[in-house]
């Protein structure tokens, strides 16, 4: 049985949370298929060190994406509420910087809902249609908030059929639910790149993915071990 958040001490905690700002950060981005390695995203968050020769956009989006991290640990902590307009700001807040640096990189609209159809690549899941994005996502966030992996599973996968966004709909699904497990008080789980295949394979079934973020919480458990 794993330990819940407020069964850390401190210290450790937010030891904890430091680390995963960077490996989720990292992890969630590279599987969307961004090029910098760990430790490029590592100088760059840390150190403000850019990586040669990489795109400045994948840059710009991934130290967005640690802007919305700090948010979504923020208000999970704060057990704030999730709603329409808050998933709409973490969206707009993860492509702020390449937005207003490198606009021509960036799918439109940011911090909107998506305006024409879209599909995701090697399924047949049919996606909501955009005119219906506005009342899915509503619907989704008026029911009873997630209390289990499984509830926390079953909820990222139907955020992920509404696709509300014309790009990012993985990193901010993948943020929310480190949101809700935080709101559990439970270690969010580490989805590493190199379980991409097994993420993925898992995205529709509540069942098989709720068992792989049972065990994306050990990698999260493996790092608390390890650190401490």
């Amino acid at each position: 049985m794993l330990p819940k958040l407020s069964d850390i001490p401190l210290v450790e905690r937010n030891r904890l949370f430091s680390y995963l700002r960077t490996a989720i950060t990292h992890h969630s981005n590279r599987i969307e298929g961004t090029t910098l390695d760990y430790g490029e995203t590592e100088q760059l968050l840390e150190r403000g060190i850019t990586a040669p020769n990489k795109p400045l956009s994948e840059q710009l989006i991934i130290k967005g994406f640690a802007d919305c991290y700090d948010e979504v640990v923020r208000s999970g902590f704060a057990k704030r509420a999730i709603d329409a307009n808050f998933v709409k700001e973490l969206h707009a807040l993860m492509f702020d910087y390449a937005l207003k640096v490198c606009p021509e990189k960036i799918e439109r609209p940011v911090g909107a809902y998506r305006t024409v159809e879209k599909r995701i690549k090697n399924t047949d899941v049919k996606l909501v249609l955009p005119h219906l994005i506005k009342s899915s996502l509503e619907n989704l966030l008026y029911q009873k908030e997630p209390e289990t992996v499984f509830e926390m599973a079953r909820f990222h996968i139907e955020f992920e059929k509404i696709h509300p966004f014309s790009d990012g709909n993985g990193r901010v699904g993948r943020l929310l639910m480190a949101m809700q497990f935080i709101k559990n008080d439970l270690v969010p789980p580490l989805i590493e790149y190199e379980f991409r295949k097994e993420y993925l394979d898992s995205m529709f079934d509540a069942d098989r993915l709720s068992e792989f973020l049972e065990f994306s919480q050990q990698e999260s458990y493996k790092i608390l071990n390890a650190e401490f």
